[in-house]
């Protein structure tokens, strides 16, 4: 369908602003000449935002005495980079003009819609635009807009780069941005400036990004499976990234982003470990996932400790205010640990690698070293291979499920990770097999309690070596806390999972 229609291809990164001067010196070297506007863009939607639910953004927007009406649709998003269907045309004064658009883009909001648009919020920003040519000869206008977003009486600052490619391959933007993200600290963004000032005019908070099933086709290749799950393991990293950098007075408040974004990248480390046979990854991007998996997993083990485990456990302390004083030293290890987190975040260059993983992903980069078998399994059909892959991962499971009482605490540690990636492989693969809804949800609930279980028991144990490990500040606090800790934990690694491992042996393969 796109074809027939005018396309934009569009990377957008978010630039921090404090940047904005050492980003205006580094093009001033490319000798291109600025184009500066100050733009006010006015956006349209029915008063209960029936445009934005189809993913189509109506705005006019002037520039000098230049007034031009847009029509953009939702496209394809990934990394920042986007392929939308957008028509531009002018017109006389900030209304919409709906017989200036040509048929095929009316076609996009149905009649009975176009009489009840009204303003819904505005854009203001000054605008720097160069056009320039890439190393390939690709022309790419780049822009710089600084300001704000304003819905009624809320308003919300932004400042982005956005890489629009005029001719050449889409490749170039990547190339172009990649110079930039490692220096400026830039990182891919995908939310438009529409879909913001919807959010803010509805007074919508941002919240953690958390999985959701990826819908696959039985009949599409491995590669393209590979592909699509990677990118989604992405996509919940990328949108909860910006939250860890905040250093704000409640950056402590919301566990969830630290959480929601370790989660994305042990997602994309199964993944990434279920296809390595088939597509593996170079090992510069694997150094950078293992350097941001590492950069998070203090915090997370901080914030379990002081969000979730303690307060579990104050109720029983008879001395409140030791308690009390205990917890204001451990919460400041947390908040020092945090901070160390962003400085390793900001050293592990987070925008950098995501550009990079999805410039790989665009040029299907896994083809480049494949021998022949590889590149027949590439291009076998998803569905036959997620069996194989599903049925090898149950039988590790079950493998040690049944000797469970006889693990040693190492041994009970990697089963917990073998079922954590058979869950995640069964929730990747969750839309190929949909003929026994019932089986495949009792086998996914099955497998999150044995995780959970096995969590528990391994939370204790962080818990507890956190603790010990903090030998000043909490004093008759960290004493309590402790001998709460070495109690439970007696009960709950004797316990845990048991139970659902057993479950887990009754369950019958849903595939």
């Amino acid at each position: 369908m796109t074809g027939a229609h005018p396309q934009e291809v569009e990377l957008k990164l978010a630039l921090p602003p404090a940047q904005v001067g050492a980003f205006l010196k580094r093009m001033a070297r490319r000798r291109a000449e600025p184009l500066e506007q100050e733009l006010v863009t006015r956006y349209f939607d029915t008063p209960d935002f029936a445009l934005s639910a189809r993913g189509v953004a109506l705005r006019v927007r002037r520039s000098g005495r230049r007034w031009l009406q847009t029509l953009k649709t939702e496209g394809e998003r990934s990394g920042g980079l986007s392929r939308r269907i957008e028509y531009e045309i002018a017109v006389t004064g900030g209304t919409l003009d709906w017989g200036r658009f040509p048929a095929e883009a009316r076609a996009f909001v149905p009649e009975a819609l176009r009489g009840c648009v009204v303003p819904v919020f505005e854009t203001r920003f000054h605008r720097t635009a160069w056009l320039v040519r890439s190393r390939a000869g690709a022309q790419i206008e780049v822009a710089l807009d600084v300001g704000e977003v304003v819905a009624g009486g809320r308003r919300q600052p932004l400042c982005e780069i956005e890489l629009e490619l005029k001719s050449g391959q889409a490749d170039a933007l990547f190339a172009l941005a990649l110079d930039w993200a490692g220096d400026f600290g830039c990182l891919p963004f995908d939310v438009s400036k529409a879909e913001r000032g919807v959010r803010l005019a509805h007074g919508l908070a941002a919240a953690p990004v958390k999985s959701a099933p990826i819908e696959l086709d039985a009949e599409i290749s491995v590669e393209a499976g590979f592909a699509a799950i990677v990118q989604d393991c992405l996509a919940q990293f990328q949108g909860n990234l910006p939250a860890l950098f905040d250093a704000g007075p409640t950056a402590l408040d919301d566990i969830e982003y630290v959480h929601q974004a370790r989660v994305a990248l042990r997602r994309l480390r199964a993944a990434l470990r279920l296809f390595r046979r088939v597509c593996a990854l170079p090992d510069e991007l694997t150094a950078g996932l293992r350097a941001l998996a590492t950069a998070l997993g203090p915090a997370r083990d901080w914030d379990v400790l002081c969000a979730e485990t303690l307060p579990a456990i104050a109720p029983h302390c008879p001395d409140a205010a030791a308690w009390q004083a205990g917890m204001a030293a451990l919460e400041a290890r947390r908040a020092a640990v945090h901070a160390a987190m962003r400085a390793a975040l900001a050293e592990a260059q987070p925008g950098a690698w995501l550009l990079a993983m999805q410039r790989w992903l665009q040029r299907q980069g896994w083809r480049a070293e494949a021998r022949e078998a590889q590149r027949f399994a590439q291009g076998a059909r998803l569905d036959d291979w997620a069996r194989l892959a599903l049925r090898r991962g149950h039988r590790r499971v079950a493998r040690d499920a049944r000797r469970f009482a006889a693990l040693e605490p190492a041994e009970r540690h990697a089963l917990r990770i073998a079922i954590k990636r058979q869950r995640y492989a069964a929730e990747f693969f969750q839309s190929l097999f949909v003929e026994r809804p019932k089986r495949q949800m009792r086998y996914l609930a099955v497998l999150r309690d044995a995780q959970d279980s096995l969590g528990c028991a391994n939370d204790v144990c962080i818990a507890r070596a956190l603790l010990a490990a903090h030998a000043t500040g909490p004093g008759p606090m960290r004493d309590f806390a402790l001998g709460w800790l070495a109690a439970r934990e007696v009960g709950v690694v004797d316990d845990a999972g048991a139970g659902h491992l057993r479950d887990f042996l009754a369950l019958k393969p849903w595939w």
